[in-house]
């Protein structure tokens, strides 16, 4: 680490070296904020038939890389095909929302969804999305780190560079370099918003095992929800921990893993990938398919 580096650190609080780490982000971030500030709004065709109102730093940071980046495209078509009337998602890391609000929209008037994120920057712009879309009702936003305990947790605030996310430290950090965060289990956010999630959708960064730990009453129910995981299996070896827990918490609650054309997945080739994203469901009968 360079010298300048070392004083930068030493001096400055790390919410202030987030915009000076990257002044570029930083400057379209103020820019889209005062834009929006001013009355500018971007209205976008996420998907064909679904446009939204957009703030412009929503558009630009989030809901555009999820509308034309093909993996991305990819993840989304598959939630999309699952998406049911009335659904109620849970979504565990939200960051700006295009998954509850895509369950909005495509659940129909009685869909519901409860977003949960750690940071507060994406909780601001969640309730701004909601609120430019006629949604605030019907999308309840939780700003807490979801885990296996109720309390707090350290988090690392990346800021602009990273679009407001929040995420797990990666290595053990002086506690200058960390914000506490209020933390909650799936649980406890089911019991105290009332929703009873059909689908669940986890994107924590690492914390997966963590967020199922927190997630045992809501899994062993017969309504169980289904699953969609990103599993961060290298970040997670990175961090000293073990990617096959959170298969074997699956397993528990009788969940099988399928890939996005349907096919189901076994443990080797789910843990041969760094990064992998999959649907799980309680396992169907011998000889039926998983369904959509």
């Amino acid at each position: 680490m360079s010298l300048t580096r070392q004083v930068a650190r030493a001096l400055l609080p790390r919410s202030w070296r987030n915009w000076l780490r990257a002044p570029a982000k930083s400057l379209h971030w103020l820019w889209d904020d005062g834009r929006y500030r001013l009355g500018a709004r971007a209205n976008v065709e996420v998907w064909p038939g679904w446009s939204l109102v957009c703030h412009p730093a929503a558009w630009r940071c989030a809901y555009q890389a999820q509308a034309t980046e093909p993996a991305q495209v990819r993840e989304l078509a598959v939630f999309l095909a699952a998406c049911t009337p009335g659904m109620r998602l849970l979504d565990a890391g939200a960051h700006f929302g295009v998954f509850s609000l895509a369950a909005l929209h495509f659940g129909g008037p009685h869909a519901r969804a409860v977003a949960v994120d750690p940071s507060p920057s994406a909780c601001r712009m969640l309730r701004i999305q909601a609120g430019l879309n006629g949604l605030s009702e019907r999308l309840h936003v939780v700003q807490a780190a979801l885990s296996d305990h109720v309390g707090t947790a350290p988090m690392i605030d990346l800021g602009p560079l990273a679009h407001g996310y929040y995420a797990p430290p990666n290595s053990p950090r002086p506690a200058r370099e960390l914000t506490p965060t209020r933390a909650l289990t799936v649980d406890e956010v089911v019991t105290a918003t009332g929703l009873d999630p059909t689908h669940l959708k986890v994107d924590v960064e690492g914390a997966e095992a963590a967020v199922l730990r927190g997630a045992q009453q809501t899994l062993a129910r017969a309504t169980a929800p289904r699953l969609f995981l990103e599993l961060h299996n290298q970040l997670v070896r990175e961090h000293g921990g073990d990617p096959a827990e959170t298969l074997a918490l699956l397993r528990t609650h009788g969940y099988a893993c399928f890939a996005d054309d349907g096919t189901a997945l076994e443990e080797p080739a789910i843990l041969a990938a760094d990064l992998i994203r999959l649907r799980a469901m309680k396992a169907p009968p011998a000889g039926a398919g998983p369904g959509s």
